[in-house]
């Protein structure tokens, strides 16, 4: 048996990072599988699939991910699956992009389309861990734009990626794909760092 730290709590709705992004309108749910703690057993997972170039790895994942977590209500009513997509630079030097192959597993048990050409990305990411909510959205900038918005319309969209920590990216593609025509958004990485009560709150006051 895995000996992964599953995330438990199954309140798409109201969880933290729905706190957080409030005003997002569009955003019905946001999820992950199981949580990121560094040196443990989800952290090896993502580094043996990001830089060992273990793809097949991410497609495990995503079927593993969404067999566990689709009679939570997580999935009900998406149509499509749209994974974060890296600069063409770099998923030249890696070869692949980690999100789609988690994507791809979650579409073999799902039975939802994967998009890769609707979202691209246009600038890379610095880290911003050390930064405050408001910091990171000072920064965010032109991170993703939308190839072909009317491909959406109308769609309940779920973005996927593979890890969420401080969540800028996610909210950097959120910002660029909401903004569609009667779109809806959910987000889902496959592990996620929540945030600490304490950090919470002035996470909140913030925002």
């Amino acid at each position: 048996m895995l000996r992964l730290s599953r995330e438990k709590d199954y309140d798409w709705r109201t969880n933290q990072r729905i706190l957080l992004w409030r005003e997002h309108e569009a955003l019905q749910r946001v999820g992950a599988f199981t949580r990121y703690r560094r040196k443990g057993v989800t952290a090896n997972f993502i580094h043996q699939l990001k830089y060992f170039r273990h793809y097949e790895l991410g497609t495990w994942m995503g079927r593993m991910a969404a067999k566990e977590l689709v009679d939570t209500g997580l999935f009900e009513g998406v149509e499509v699956l749209v994974p974060l997509p890296l600069t063409s630079r770099r998923q030249q030097w890696r070869g692949f992009n980690q999100a789609e192959e988690i994507a791809k597993g979650m579409a073999e048990v799902l039975g939802i389309a994967v998009r890769t050409d609707v979202l691209k990305r246009v600038v890379e990411r610095t880290s911003q861990t050390h930064f405050t909510l408001e910091q990171r959205k000072t920064h965010l900038g032109q991170v993703f734009s939308l190839d072909d918005p009317e491909a959406l319309s109308g769609r309940h969209v779920m973005l996927v990626d593979d890890v969420m920590t401080t969540g800028a990216t996610m909210l950097a593609a959120i910002q660029a794909i909401e903004q569609t025509r009667d779109i809806k958004l959910s987000a889902f990485a496959w592990a996620w760092t929540p945030l600490s009560p304490s950090a919470l709150a002035t996470e909140l006051k913030e925002a």
